[in-house]
């Protein structure tokens, strides 16, 4: 072999060696920029925009909070982006939600707003209203699907016809029953002494707002042990007696009524 031969032979080697030295380059640069381009995406858009939620917090100055039953302005709420596994449960997502509405607890600044730490069902009573609880005993009849946050309306109904009512098969104290009639209607059966009148009803407070549903055992009745998440068709207990948010004057009004032997029929309208 001669001095030419081995010549070309290096400068082959060389060549070929150069050769894949620039596609490492090549394939080391393009792993870079892929890298490179998937970590911005994972900042730009995967981690703000499918890994994270907008939340409504609340914005207060350094130090200092937002007291219990405060109400809420719309320059105390500010919509900020978190990472899905730091959301709590019952979050608030919409700044209206919770505008004008009442603090449960104290709120220090960046704090996540949830269900639980505003009033957003507006239970917690005003200065002029309380959380008034009905006796057991001062129950004509109620809704058995009755649960917390409902709408009811409450008739007044005569003792002495409710017994007699019950005595001669007419209503119930379960969610069954027979609806109650128009405002101080009385219904008979026919003349006198033909049987038992159903009681007389009057309403007497529409749209009130339930508190708390409670069982025997003052527990709260629930759809399930997890909440109201099945249509009510189960519940956790069964309905004994309601608390009810109510301005104080017709609370006054209500016991005054229990006083001289009413009975409450409670009908739930939402």
């Amino acid at each position: 072999m001669g001095k030419n031969d081995i010549s070309k032979g290096v400068k082959g080697l060389a060549s070929q060696r150069g050769h894949l030295l620039r596609r490492n380059y090549l394939f080391a640069f393009l792993i870079l920029i892929v890298g490179f381009g998937g970590l911005l995406g994972y900042d730009l858009y995967f981690k703000p925009y499918v890994l994270s939620q907008t939340v409504v917090k609340i914005k207060a100055a350094e130090g200092s909070f937002l007291p219990k039953n405060y109400e809420l302005k719309p320059s105390d709420l500010y919509l900020d982006s978190v990472q899905t596994k730091d959301i709590p449960s019952g979050v608030i997502t919409d700044i209206s939600q919770v505008e004008h509405k009442i603090t449960n607890v104290n709120l220090t600044n960046g704090s996540i707003l949830t269900a639980s730490l505003v009033d957003v069902s507006d239970l917690e009573p005003q200065q002029d209203e309380g959380i008034f609880p009905i006796p057991k005993d001062a129950i004509y009849a109620i809704n058995g699907s009755l649960r917390s946050r409902d709408k009811v309306d409450i008739y007044l109904v005569d003792a002495e016809l409710a017994n007699q009512a019950r005595t001669g098969g007419y209503g119930s104290a379960g969610a069954g029953g027979r609806s109650p009639g128009a405002a101080g209607s009385t219904t008979g059966s026919g003349a006198a002494g033909d049987g038992p009148k159903e009681p007389a009803r009057k309403v007497f407070l529409t749209g009130v707002t339930v508190n708390y549903v409670r069982t025997e055992d003052n527990n709260d009745v629930l759809d399930s042990e997890n909440g109201n998440n099945n249509n009510r068709f189960t519940s956790t207990g069964k309905v004994a007696a309601p608390e009810l948010k109510l301005k104080k004057s017709d609370g006054e009004r209500l016991g005054q009524y229990l006083e001289q032997g009413k009975k409450l029929w409670i009908v739930r309208v939402e």
